[in-house]
């Protein structure tokens, strides 16, 4: 066997193949092709929601299902697709298209403006179900995952059945099933000896598939893929492979040391080589705090009202403060983006001389950098703020009256996240972070 892949609509289908979509039954006999496989006793496997945010969308609001779902703003707005459900995909939407041409290929979709703060909620509910089957997991991004299993860990959940080539399957498919049943998202699970394997694998079996590449099939697995597979592997580089005839793994495989490094330069064809016989990276890192936390907004329109723009940055540091909060962090440093029409970028930083999670004191120093960047008679397009210089600790001098204000608004902020927390974030805001009717 050169792989085995199941999708939820049929578990346990093991095969020789290069794959098929999910629910869809295909055997091929593959059985021809020089692989040595072994059975594995560590392997990397990377987990990745489906569709995350629009899946986030039509699992709270029911009547999206099925639907064509867009996130990333109105359809007449500036920016671009965030997220395309499968359906939105299957007529032609894709990430990151502008939105503006979204709508002109699929003006039937449902544009929504996205709620990251939730998404980061429902992702963390994941990963707290992801942990549950690994002690060691790497958070590649709010959406994706790599996680270190061994075969002691199969073992344990089924001490008297030995160990077959496809262990990991199991895993897979008691993983997948519990983020199902516990926070109603599908994932896709790919799994094989490296970290490029498992990346490559769970692509190939999206929606809601697990494609394992047995140890030994990494050659024979990557053969018929495109290079562009491979991450890190964009636009541009790819169509430089292609000038040189290379646009398949199978082209690379076939294609000698001594030319490809005529074609490509040596560091360029070690790596192609490197990655033709799907060799990788084998170690995680644990997930580290962050070293920032920023938010910005860009305006629908051009923006002249300094008023919008003071409550908008409000907004987005009241944010920012709740997401410092959640990680049990403090800021140090405060810094404000500005982006005029002319689209000129305007970054400037304060320190505040000691550290905060108070909304209000953030803003107070992110409010008296806005009123000494902003340009005469200059419409903004793109607030933002960054709070940098992280640490838990926010030992501070204060004045004798300071005390009674900083409990004050410690009780305040607390009580809000106490709501958030249980609700979500957009459930509860201060009076001055109101949107005015203007730009609701």
């Amino acid at each position: 066997m050169i792989l085995a892949m199941t999708s939820s609509e049929g578990h346990g289908r093991h095969g020789c193949g290069t794959g098929f979509p999910a629910g869809q039954d295909r055997f091929e006999n593959r059985s021809h092709m020089n692989c040595h496989l072994s059975v594995a006793t560590r392997v990397v496997a990377h987990v990745d929601l489906d569709a995350f945010f629009t899946s986030v969308e039509q699992l709270l609001n029911p009547k999206l299902a099925g639907k064509p779902v867009v996130v990333g703003g109105a359809a007449n707005q500036r920016g671009v697709v965030s997220s395309a459900s499968y359906e939105a995909r299957a007529r032609g939407v894709f990430v990151p298209m502008p939105l503006t041409r979204a709508y002109r290929i699929c003006p039937e979709a449902h544009f929504l403006p996205g709620n990251h703060e939730l998404y980061r909620d429902y992702s963390r509910r994941v990963f707290d179900v992801i942990a549950e089957f690994s002690p060691q997991i790497e958070r590649a991004s709010i959406d994706e995952g790599y996680l270190d299993w061994t075969v002691e860990q199969w073992r344990a959940l089924h001490p008297h059945q030995p160990a077959g080539a496809h262990w990991p399957v199991a895993l897979a498919e008691a993983l997948r099933d519990a983020v199902m049943t516990r926070v109603g998202l599908s994932v896709s699970v790919g799994i094989g000896a490296n970290r490029l394997i498992a990346k490559i694998a769970s692509k190939h079996c999206k929606p809601r598939g697990i494609c394992h590449v047995a140890t030994g099939a990494e050659r024979a697995f990557l053969r018929p893929l495109r290079l562009s597979a491979v991450p890190g592997i964009g636009k541009r580089s790819a169509e430089l492979l292609a000038a040189h005839g290379l646009t398949h793994f199978a082209d690379a495989q076939d294609t000698s040391d001594v030319v490809l490094t005529e074609r490509l330069g040596e560091e360029w064809a070690t790596r192609l080589r490197r990655l033709a016989d799907g060799q990788g990276r084998t170690e995680l890192t644990p997930h580290e705090p962050p070293k920032s936390i920023s938010n910005e907004q860009t305006f629908a329109r051009d923006c002249r009202d300094m008023t919008t723009v003071r409550n908008t940055l409000y907004r987005l540091v009241e944010k920012a403060a709740w997401r410092l909060r959640r990680a049990g962090l403090k800021s140090g440093t405060v810094g404000v983006k500005l982006r005029t029409a002319d689209f000129r970028t305007r970054t400037h930083a304060t320190s505040l001389g000691y550290r905060s999670d108070c909304h209000t004191e953030l803003y107070a120093a992110a409010a008296k950098l806005l009123n000494e960047m902003t340009p005469a008679q200059r419409a903004i397009r793109l607030i933002g703020v960054q709070l940098t210089d992280l640490d838990p600790s926010g030992a501070r001098q204060l004045l004798l009256f300071d005390q009674p204000q900083r409990d004050t608004a410690k009780r305040v902020d607390a009580a809000i996240d106490s709501v958030r927390r249980r609700f979500g974030y957009p459930t509860i805001t201060t009076a001055a972070g109101l949107q005015p009717a203007s730009v609701r």
